[in-house]
């Protein structure tokens, strides 16, 4: 059974709306990583230049780019993220301990940011959430609608995925990364919210709320 905005790379890309942001999420690259688009009328904003850069800037069009935000230094998060700043000239973001990292590895420098950030460009606002554990500097970016009546979007890179957090090389990095992830994001949204990982399908808040001791219990 398929979840939520389910794609894959051998898919067509998905669309859904954030108020007046109309959003795509591709999967790109052998490891189905997932980019998103997000186009409010003007240039869009990228989220994680993973993988493919023909098929995104084939998405990103003729309207231009305005930023490319990377969700953490991880190579299959960053495959396309220099010929895409190369061709569209696009500012590029990251969370702040990982800039050097991704600088390291793709030659662009990326403007660094943290918890209570945000990102405005292309007529879009994200609130940015350091989420530390995955990598030291992996960043979840919150979009609302701006209308009550519809959900919070969270795009969460490899932090959170549908039944549990991102890999993590120790328990102490687990339990950073699961104490992150209680306090700034299951504390603070409500169960309508949509989280949209860095793989695979998208799920809710809701749907994940319940399985938050489970995690801990296991240690993963």
């Amino acid at each position: 059974m398929t979840g939520l905005f389910h794609t894959s790379a051998h898919d067509s890309p998905v669309r859904f709306d954030a108020g007046n942001v109309s959003c795509t999420k591709v999967s790109v690259g052998p490891m189905d990583n997932n980019a998103y688009l997000l186009d409010a009328g003007g240039p869009v904003v990228l989220i994680d230049a993973a993988d493919d850069a023909p098929r995104l800037l084939e998405l990103i069009g003729d309207g231009g780019l305005a930023a490319v935000i990377t969700t953490h230094r991880h190579h299959d998060h960053v495959g396309a993220l220099a010929e895409v700043v190369r061709t569209t000239g696009a500012q590029a973001w990251t969370g702040a301990p990982d800039v050097e990292a991704i600088e390291q590895q793709t030659g662009v420098r990326s403007i660094p940011v943290w918890t209570g950030d945000l990102i405005e460009a292309g007529g879009i606002r994200l609130e940015v959430i350091g989420l530390v554990g995955h990598t030291p500097g992996s960043i979840a970016l919150v979009l609302r609608s701006g209308r009550a009546d519809e959900p919070v979007n969270i795009f969460t890179g490899d932090s959170l995925f549908p039944g549990g957090v991102g890999a993590t090389g120790s328990a102490q990095q687990f339990n950073s990364l699961l104490a992150d992830v209680s306090t700034k994001i299951f504390d603070r949204f409500d169960d309508e919210t949509i989280i949209h990982p860095g793989h695979g399908d998208s799920t809710t808040i809701g749907v994940e709320r319940p399985q938050l001791a489970q995690w801990r219990a296991r240690g993963w």
